[in-house]
C-alpha cells in the first residue's frame, strides 16, 4: 500500500531528492495572535515554497511546543522510516486525487466564503524573519493526504500555485489598517448580533479582506453576506460608514434604527426607511435628517406650548368643580347631622339651600364650554410650518454631531411631551370623576328636596339606612396573562419536544393517521371539507392507485410492519424500534378499492381530521410560514428556507398568533407508530404545519434579498416577497 502511494506522488525514500532537503526555518510564535484554529489569512502559493516539518504531536498542541520538537521531512524519513511509511498507509490516491481537483478548482476563482472543507488539515506558518513559508505536519494527525499531495507538488517539474490558509498570520499592515479592521468588526456586530469573520485572501490577482457573516432579517429568517474590500481607500469608507450610524443610533438612544439586509451582490447593507445608506450618501441623509429633525422640535415645542393650555384649563375647571363640590358636600354633611335628632330634622326641613344650588348651577354652566374646549380637539393642532426646504434650499451642510444634538434635543422634547400628555390624560380622569361625583352628589341632594314636600314624608325617609353612594365605584380590574413568545434559536428543540408529546396525549391513533394522510391527499380532504373541486377526489385517487401498482407484493402484505419491530433504526441518532406509518394501510387501499370506496375513506379521514385539529391549541408564539392559501387546510412550515429554497417560491406568507391557536405539526407520533414506546420524542424528520388561515389578511409586506449557496463558488441571491399576515382564525373544523 506505501509502495502505491509513493510510487503516486514520486517519491524514493531510499534516494531522497535534493529539492526536498531544506533547512528548519527559524520561527517566532507571535504574541498578539491567539491560537485559535480561525484562519485570517488565505494565499496562493508555490507549493516548491513551502518547508516540510514534521513533528510528534497533533495540531491541538501549542504551537511553540509543536515547532521545537519537529524536524525536516528529510531528517523525519531517514531517522522514523517505518513511522513515515504508516503514515502513506493512513491515506489513498484516490484522497490525493480529490486534493488535486479540489486545488486544480482554485485556479482560476476562490470559494465565495473563501473557507473550503478540511481547510484546517493545511498547518502552514510563515516565517518573516527568513520571509519562507513552512507546513508544521503533525504525525498523529489522521488524515494525510495533505503531506503527499504537497510532496508530489514539490516533486513535480511545473510551477502550480495552491490556494491554503496561513497560520497564525495576520492582516498585511502595509495594505490594511488592523485597528479600524476590528472596530469595523464591532460595528457589524452591533448591527447584526452576530459576530462576523474578516479573512484576507488572494484571488490570483490582488489580496483584498473579506468579510463574511450572518444578519437577522425577519423572525428566525436570517442570511448570509460578504463584504470584499480592495485597498485601504475601500476599508477607510465601510469604516467610517459604520461607525457613524452606530455613533448615530447608539447617541441618540437608538432613535434612529438601521435595519440590515444583503444587496443583489450579496454584500451586507443598512437601511433606514427602506433605503440604503452608502458612503456616498451619508453627507445628504445627515443634512436631510437634521433639517427633519428641525421641522420636528419646531412641531414638538409647539405641542407641548398647546398642551400646556389644555392643561393649565383642565386644572381651572378642576378647581371649580372642587368648589361645586365642596358645596355640595356641605349640604350633605348639614343633612347628615340634621338627621341626629327630631329638633335638627324639623329645622333641616323648613331650611333653604337655594343659595347653594344657585351657586352650583352657575358655576356648572360657566364649565361646560370650557370642558369642551379643554377635553376637545380645538387646542390640538399645532401650527405645521415647516422649515426643510428653507434650510436646504440655502444649502445648509450639517455634520454627525449636529445631527446628535438635535436629536438629543428632540428625546428631551419627547420626553416632555410624553409627561405633559401623561399630565392631561390624569387631568381628563381628574375632571371626569370629579364630574360623576358632583352628579352623584347632586342626585343625592334632589332626593332629599323630593322628600321635603311632607313633613311625614321627610321624617320616614331620613329614617333609612341604604342611603345612595356619593363615590364613583371602582372599576373592575382585567387580569392579564403573560404571553410565552417563541426564541428560536433557545426554544425550538423544546418547542419539537413539547409539540409531539402533547400531541401523543391528546390524539388517538386514528387521528395521527388522519394527519399523515392529509400530507398525501390534501386536496380530496379539502374537497371533502369545503365541497368544492369535485376533480380532486378522483385525481388523488388515480395518483394512489398509480402509486399501489408500482408497491412490491411483499409491502402490498405486510403494509407498515414491512420491517420487523425488533429491528433497531434510528432519527437523529436515537435508537428506536418503530415503523413509518404506511398510506395504504390507513386508506384501506388495494387492487379492489372503487373510488366509490376511496371517497367514503376520505370523508372519514376529514371527519378525524376536523376532530385532531380542535384537539390541539398551540401554547407557543412561533412563527408559521406558507407559500399558497386556499379553502381549508393548508401545509406551512416552521423553518422558511424549506420554502425559501424551492426556486418556484417567490411568496412566502407568516403568520404569528400571539394568543393560543389550532395547527397540527407533523412530529414523530405522526410519521411513526409507536407500538413499543420506543419512538423518540420531536420533530426529526419534518418541520410541515397542518393549518387553516381562513380570511387572514395583510398586515406587512416586506421585499428581501436571501443568498443561497449554489456550490463552493457561486451563490444566488434570491427576490423574495414576506407578506405578514393577521392572526389565525380559530377554526371549528366543522364541513
Amino acid at each position: 500500500m506505501e509502495n502505491e502511494i509513493l510510487n503516486y506522488v514520486g517519491l524514493n525514500i531510499d534516494n531522497i531528492p535534493e529539492s526536498l532537503k531544506y533547512t528548519k526555518p527559524s520561527y517566532e510564535v507571535s504574541k498578539a495572535i491567539d491560537n485559535s484554529t480561525s484562519y485570517k489569512v488565505y494565499r496562493k502559493i508555490n507549493p516548491k515554497e513551502i518547508s516540510i516539518l514534521i513533528g510528534e504531536n497533533d495540531r491541538t498542541t501549542n504551537i511553540k511546543e509543536r515547532y521545537n520538537q519537529s524536524t525536516t521531512l528529510s531528517e523525519f524519513i531517514e531517522n522514523n522510516k517505518n513511522d513515515f511509511l504508516r503514515l502513506a498507509e493512513q491515506t489513498s490516491i484516490e484522497k490525493i486525487k480529490e486534493l488535486e481537483n479540489l486545488q486544480e478548482s482554485f485556479k482560476n476563482q476562490i470559494p465565495y466564503f473563501i473557507k473550503y472543507d478540511k481547510n484546517y488539515l493545511w498547518q502552514i506558518y510563515y516565517s518573516k524573519s527568513e520571509n519562507r513559508y513552512f507546513m508544521l505536519f503533525p504525525s498523529k494527525e489522521g488524515e494525510t493526504e495533505v503531506l503527499f499531495y504537497l510532496i508530489k507538488m514539490q516533486l513535480l517539474s511545473d510551477d502550480n500555485l495552491i490556494y491554503v490558509p496561513i497560520c497564525q498570520e495576520n492582516f498585511d499592515e502595509t495594505k490594511f489598517n488592523t485597528k479600524q479592521i476590528d472596530d469595523l468588526e464591532n460595528y457589524i456586530w452591533s448591527f447584526t448580533k452576530q459576530w462576523p469573520q474578516t479573512i484576507e485572501a488572494n484571488d490570483g490577482k490582488e489580496d483584498k479582506l473579506y468579510i463574511i457573516g450572518k444578519t437577522k432579517l425577519l423572525n428566525n429568517l436570517e442570511t448570509k453576506y460578504r463584504i470584499v474590500i480592495s485597498g485601504q481607500e475601500q476599508l477607510e469608507n465601510k469604516y467610517t460608514l459604520f461607525k457613524a450610524l452606530f455613533i448615530l443610533s447608539t447617541e441618540t438612544s437608538y432613535l434612529y434604527k438601521f435595519e440590515t439586509r444583503i444587496n443583489k451582490n450579496g454584500k451586507l447593507i443598512l437601511t433606514y426607511n427602506d433605503k440604503e445608506i452608502t458612503i456616498e450618501n451619508l453627507h445628504n441623509f445627515i443634512t436631510s435628517e437634521t433639517a427633519k429633525q428641525q421641522d420636528e422640535k419646531y412641531r414638538l415645542k409647539k405641542e407641548i406650548e398647546k398642551d400646556k393650555e389644555n392643561l393649565k384649563s383642565l386644572r381651572e375647571i378642576i378647581d371649580k368643580q372642587n368648589v361645586v363640590y365642596s358645596n355640595q358636600e356641605k349640604q350633605i354633611v348639614m343633612f347628615m347631622n340634621c338627621k341626629k335628632s327630631f329638633f335638627k330634622k324639623v329645622r333641616y326641613f323648613f331650611s333653604s339651600n337655594k343659595k347653594f344650588a344657585i351657586d352650583n348651577k352657575k358655576i356648572m354652566n360657566s364649565l361646560k364650554a370650557q370642558i369642551v374646549l379643554a377635553t376637545g380637539n380645538l387646542k390640538d393642532e399645532v401650527d405645521d410650518t415647516k422649515i426643510t426646504e428653507e434650510i436646504l434650499e440655502n444649502s445648509s451642510i450639517f455634520t454627525l454631531s449636529d445631527l446628535i444634538k438635535i436629536s438629543k434635543e428632540i428625546k428631551e422634547l419627547i420626553n416632555e411631551s410624553n409627561n405633559v400628555k401623561a399630565d392631561i390624560n390624569a387631568a381628563k380622569l381628574k375632571q371626569i370623576n370629579m364630574e360623576r361625583k358632583i352628579e352623584n352628589a347632586s342626585n343625592y341632594l334632589d332626593e332629599i328636596e323630593k322628600h321635603k314636600k311632607s313633613i311625614f314624608e321627610f321624617w320616614k325617609f331620613t329614617n333609612k339606612d341604604n342611603l345612595k353612594s356619593l363615590e364613583e365605584g371602582n372599576q373592575n380590574i382585567k387580569q392579564t396573562t403573560r404571553e410565552k413568545t417563541f426564541d428560536y434559536d433557545n426554544d425550538f428543540d423544546d418547542f419539537c419536544k413539547a409539540i409531539d408529546e402533547l400531541q401523543r396525549k391528546k390524539l388517538s391513533i386514528d387521528e395521527c393517521d388522519s394527519i399523515f394522510v392529509s400530507k398525501e391527499m390534501l386536496s380530496a380532504i379539502n374537497s371533502t371539507i369545503t365541497k368544492s373541486n369535485s376533480y380532486a377526489i378522483e385525481e388523488d385517487y388515480e395518483k394512489l392507485k398509480e402509486q399501489y401498482s408500482k408497491e412490491s407484493e411483499t409491502k402490498k402484505i405486510l403494509g407498515e410492519i414491512e420491517n420487523d419491530y425488533t429491528e433497531v433504526k434510528f432519527l437523529k441518532k436515537q435508537k428506536h424500534r418503530e415503523n413509518k406509518r404506511d398510506l395504504f394501510s390507513i386508506m384501506k387501499f388495494n387492487d379492489s378499492t372503487t373510488l366509490e370506496d376511496f371517497r367514503e375513506r376520505i370523508r372519514e379521514i376529514s371527519t378525524l381530521l376536523n376532530e385532531a385539529y380542535n384537539k390541539i391549541t398551540v401554547p407557543y408564539n412561533i412563527p408559521i410560514y406558507y407559500s399558497k392559501k386556499n379553502k381549508g387546510y393548508i401545509i406551512g412550515d416552521i423553518n422558511p428556507y424549506n420554502l425559501i429554497n424551492d426556486k418556484d417560491v417567490e411568496k412566502i406568507y407568516w403568520v404569528s398568533e400571539s394568543n393560543d391557536y389550532h395547527a397540527l405539526f407533523f412530529s414523530n407520533i405522526i410519521l411513526y407508530t409507536n407500538y413499543n414506546s420506543t419512538l423518540p420524542v420531536g420533530m426529526d424528520e419534518s418541520t410541515n404545519v397542518l393549518l387553516k388561515v381562513g380570511e387572514n389578511k395583510k398586515i406587512d409586506e416586506l421585499d428581501l434579498q436571501i443568498l443561497l449557496e449554489d456550490d463552493l463558488f457561486n451563490v444566488t441571491i434570491k427576490k423574495v416577497k414576506v407578506v405578514h399576515e393577521g392572526k389565525i382564525k380559530i377554526d371549528n373544523g366543522k364541513n
